[in-house]
């Protein structure tokens, strides 16, 4: 058996190794490191010459030593934990042949080194696997997303918070209903609504057109016209207590009312929805809306009494006086689910109405009622409504004859 030796890189003692394990690993019976034998390791020697004995260039180490061999191992790494599987180099089937004269070409270098025993080491698994550090782009998407939750988090509890706050409920003190006393409530500012004679012909809906002995709600009150008559009307004026008659008869039209709300008490009608009114004259008042139209285009607007408002009748600043007209029950108040009969009527002193009573065509009458209380965004505000009754002549009838049939 051929026997070199080289010097071990970490100890700088002598190793032997057998020629069949050069190009492999061994591990040094010294200090017990990991080197790899290669032939440029080798020392050159002179060959034995023939018949001579060999004799071992190191007395003290005997031939017969074995070595480990290592593969896949770092050579600098002793450690228990990063020593791989080792192999044994398989021993000669026959003892090798004498040896012959060789060149020292023949102890050269191999063409190509032996790989290290780390370059074909494949990736850690199994407990050894380390978990690997997250990329830049995956510690700004944690960052974003974490923002993104708190956000969301603090959203929803201002949230909350605001819900909360809203309903809190009211302390029985702080809202007292003001409806006692010698000035309860608060007075408002009035405002007055200014329309012209094109807003008040305007076309009504359908479910406001009615007929005599038809009844429509309108808000919170029925309205039910019941039959239209001429008569001879009288004008009461504040500060006297007897009525005066017109010069003409009226024409009349008599209304059955009544107050569908539960909680709200109304005035239907009102004296300032049938004052006199005059087109061609200075009027301190738009229009009225109730009126009475015939088929050829002729209106005649409200009723036969001046209307004042009731701070001013009989005081010395007034220029003009109150009126109202007898009997007609304009200023009855209804309470929730009472009614009450009432009538509106053309001006009998205006000589022009009187062309009513010949007319051969329809004849339409608009009044205007109350109707309650409407919702008007977040708060409710009183209103009106129009509504229309259509009749013919024959329709009319004649107070006088009536009297006269009676008596």
């Amino acid at each position: 058996m051929d026997i070199l030796h080289f010097k071990c890189p970490s100890c700088a003692k002598l190793m032997g190794v057998i020629r069949e394990a050069l190009g492999t690993q061994m591990r040094c019976p010294h200090c017990n490191q990991i080197q790899l034998v290669t032939l440029a390791s080798a020392p050159t020697r002179e060959l034995p010459q023939p018949g001579a004995p060999i004799q071992d260039s190191s007395p003290f180490e005997p031939a017969h030593d074995t070595v480990d061999f290592v593969s896949g191992t770092n050579p600098q790494d002793n450690s228990p934990e990063s020593l791989m599987r080792t192999e044994e180099s398989p021993a000669p089937a026959e003892p090798p042949p004498a040896p012959q004269e060789a060149s020292p070409a023949t102890l050269s270098q191999p063409e190509s080194p032996a790989p290290m025993p780390w370059e074909n080491a494949g990736s850690l698994t199994g407990a050894e696997a380390k978990k690997r550090a997250p990329s830049g782009s995956n510690a700004m998407s944690i960052f974003f997303f974490s923002l993104v939750s708190y956000s969301v988090l603090a959203t929803a509890l201002l949230i909350m918070l605001i819900l909360r706050l809203q309903t809190k409920p009211l302390h029985p003190l702080e809202y007292l209903p003001d409806v006692d006393g010698d000035n309860p409530g608060v007075k408002r500012t009035r405002i007055r609504f200014n329309n012209d004679k094109e807003r008040t012909l305007l076309p009504l809906p359908d479910q406001f057109k009615l007929k005599l002995g038809q009844s429509a709600r309108v808000g919170e009150l029925e309205v039910t016209p019941l039959r239209v008559e001429r008569k001879k009307v009288g004008v009461l004026v504040s500060g006297f207590s007897k009525s005066e008659p017109c010069n003409f008869d009226s024409l009349v039209l008599h209304l059955k009312l009544k107050n569908l709300s539960s909680g709200q008490t109304i005035a239907p009608l009102d004296p300032f929805f049938n004052r006199r009114w005059k087109e061609r004259q200075t009027n301190p008042y738009p229009p009225p809306f109730t009126l009475v139209s015939l088929q050829g285009g002729e209106h005649y607007f409200g009723g036969p009494a001046t209307w004042l408002p009731l701070q001013l009748a009989g005081a010395k600043i007034s220029q003009r006086s109150r009126e109202t007209v007898e009997g007609d029950n304009l200023d009855k108040e209804l309470a929730p689910g009472e009614e009450t009969q009432a009538w509106v009527c053309t001006d009998g002193q205006d000589e022009k109405t009187q062309t009513l009573f010949t007319h051969g065509g329809p004849i339409n009458w608009r009044v205007q009622v109350r109707r309650g209380l409407v919702d008007v965004g977040n708060r409710q505000l009183p209103a009106t409504a129009v509504i229309s009754v259509d009749f013919r002549k024959e329709d009319i009838e004649n107070i006088q004859n009536r009297v006269k049939q009676e008596g």
